[in-house]
């Protein structure tokens, strides 16, 4: 069943609209940035109640709908993953930003890293640096909205798992924006840092699976716990060490495993191994759902 409901899922990706989603997942963003002012009252656990004020019903209700759908509970499933895996528009944006990289095209290139599904604080004036944020974001995009769901897909039933990591997200971009109380954000930090622990291992795996295994083990072991966020960290050093190239504060990059890129065509093609390298990742994932199928049904 997990593998029908991905391979599905991301079919009907590449078809649906991106704007109805967008403006629904914006709309739960507001809606909890207001909850969050509503709730404030000074006391340090408020955050937390105004956790469950939500979510507890909100997967009390996933729960109930996928019993009482039955045997129809993966069209659920399909539903909330669909909400939850937007990456045509991801690699598609990659695509795009490779292609301006490519021909030159500067003002084509700093346009599409300001409009990048992910917030930036800066865009870089250098092409090589372009490539760089632009894999970051292509790969922590793709983390948050297709690999660490569907490893909660697996691990807990049904929908429940990419629902809950979905609400997660919603909560840590609404509660982390200027206007939220301290508390708050530091809540929301807290909790994806939980729900993200075992994902962002997961995926740094898989990347290493899928590109130099040896340089990518190598630059997660040396580097992970240098950036911030540590799953973020987790990430990217992997990826530096899988492609060959310098992510996040290039001071944190050592030319054993990450060599600076250098003109617009090893900038594109860089982007362009990154795009293949998050592919190889989603075959892997999918052999290895179809392989765990195989396994149940033998069994």
């Amino acid at each position: 069943m997990h593998f029908t409901a991905l391979l599905l899922t991301l079919l009907l990706d590449r078809l649906r609209p991106v704007a109805p989603a967008e403006a629904l997942l914006a709309s739960l963003r507001n809606g909890l940035a207001v909850l969050a002012r509503a709730t404030w009252a000074g006391e340090a656990h408020n955050p937390w109640l105004a956790l469950a004020l939500v979510g507890v019903p909100l997967i009390v209700l996933a729960s109930f709908l996928r019993g009482l759908l039955g045997g129809f509970g993966l069209v659920l499933d399909i539903v909330v993953l669909l909400l939850v895996a937007r990456v045509a528009e991801v690699l598609q944006w990659a695509d795009r930003l490779a292609r301006a990289l490519d021909e030159g095209r500067d003002g084509g290139a700093g346009d599409l890293l300001r409009e990048s599904p992910l917030p930036i604080p800066s865009v870089p004036t250098q092409p090589a640096a372009r490539a760089r944020v632009a894999i970051e974001v292509l790969l922590l995009t793709m983390h948050r909205r297709l690999f660490a769901p569907v490893l909660w897909y697996v691990l807990l039933p049904g929908c429940i798992g990419p629902l809950a990591y979905l609400f997660v997200t919603l909560v840590h971009e609404a509660w982390t924006r200027p206007d939220a109380p301290p508390p708050y954000a530091e809540a929301a930090r807290r909790l994806l840092r939980w729900v993200d622990w075992l994902p962002a291992r997961a995926t740094a795996l898989a990347i290493a699976v899928v590109g130099n295994f040896e340089d990518a083990v190598y630059a997660w072991r040396q580097q992970a716990g240098n950036w911030t966020v540590e799953e973020e960290g987790a990430i990217l050093a992997s990826a530096a060490g899988a492609l060959g190239v310098p992510l996040g504060d290039p001071r944190r990059a050592t030319p054993e495993f990450a060599g600076e890129p250098s003109g617009d065509d090893t900038a594109a093609t860089t982007v362009r191994s990154a795009a293949g390298l998050v592919w190889r990742a989603i075959v892997l994932g999918f052999a290895a759902l179809l392989l765990l199928g195989v396994g149940r049904v033998v069994g």
